[in-house]
């Protein structure tokens, strides 16, 4: 039972990373950005090359992250201010629109051959009273407890407070100065930089193809999904809580039921806590 519980808080750790990644775009864009996981699946098999051919580890967790974050300021530059005018719903086509663009690209430059991204610390175990521990899994919990604090503590500061003013009302927001389009610009970056962190820590642990940013993007709504989709608390505690379901629920019934616990999560939700379990928490208390 704590092994199972172990790999689902590492595995509910990339959904909160992603799911966290949603949450920072829709809080200064406010776009669902369904595109977000294959950002950081281009950003990371950038990084899986330089780390297979033979480059030092540290510099291609560096390219990952720089290409993830530009990555994504350039889409919100180039694509998604132009159709802003147009109301939410082009914005959101042009999201499941890009995710499919990206994996076809993915696709096409490194094929469909699944990837992995080795660390210094990958396959070493440590033994804790009999539990056998990962370091992959130490520290993919621990980046993803750090991540989660990161952004509290970045909505915090005057940037932070901003983007939440224009959360609140965007309007009101730009007649005291604030300005929209750079919040939007770094808050996309944001997203790209975290949700490139959840996709390379996945890799690390285990091999990523073209396949695998379908299932995480709806791992990490769902994660938004119990959060409310404006806290950044909810969204973190509600991606470790669907990683230990789902792990469970692998272990104990089938692996084959897992895509659709993630489904009954969302449904379940929205009709029991429409606005998340952290109904309570506004913005300001992120």
């Amino acid at each position: 039972m704590l092994q199972t519980v172990l790999s689902g808080l590492e595995s509910g750790s990339w959904f909160a990373l992603l799911g966290l990644a949603i949450v920072v775009v829709m809080k200064a864009a406010d776009v669902p950005n369904f595109a977000m996981a294959e950002i950081g699946l281009v950003a990371t098999y950038v990084g899986t090359v330089l780390n297979a051919a033979g480059g030092s580890f540290w510099p291609a967790v560096a390219v990952t992250l720089v290409v993830g974050t530009l990555l994504a300021i350039v889409i919100d530059l180039a694509l998604m201010r132009k159709l802003a005018k147009y109301g939410h719903f082009p914005l959101l086509l042009m999201t499941i629109g890009l995710s499919l663009a990206l994996n076809a690209l993915i696709g096409l430059i490194w094929g469909h051959e699944p990837r992995s991204f080795t660390a210094p610390w990958s396959g070493n175990h440590i033994d804790i009273g009999g539990l056998d521990v990962s370091w992959a899994q130490v520290v993919t919990i621990a980046v993803g407890a750090l991540g989660a604090i990161g952004i509290t503590v970045f909505f915090r500061s005057s940037v932070g407070a901003q983007m939440r003013a224009v959360a609140e009302n965007r309007e009101t927001a730009r007649l005291i100065g604030v300005n929209a389009g750079r919040l939007s610009a770094i808050a996309w970056g944001l997203g790209g930089l975290i949700a490139s962190t959840a996709v390379m820590l996945q890799a690390q642990s285990t091999l990523v193809s073209t396949h695998s940013a379908a299932s995480l993007i709806i791992y990490g709504f769902v994660a938004a999904t119990m959060g409310g989709f404006v806290s950044l608390f909810g969204t973190f505690v509600g991606g470790l809580t669907l990683g230990i379901i789902q792990q469970l629920v692998g272990t104990y019934i089938s692996t084959s039921a897992q895509f659709a616990v993630a489904l009954l999560a969302v449904f379940v939700v929205l009709m029991l806590r429409p606005d998340g379990f952290t109904k309570g928490m506004r913005l300001r208390d992120v």
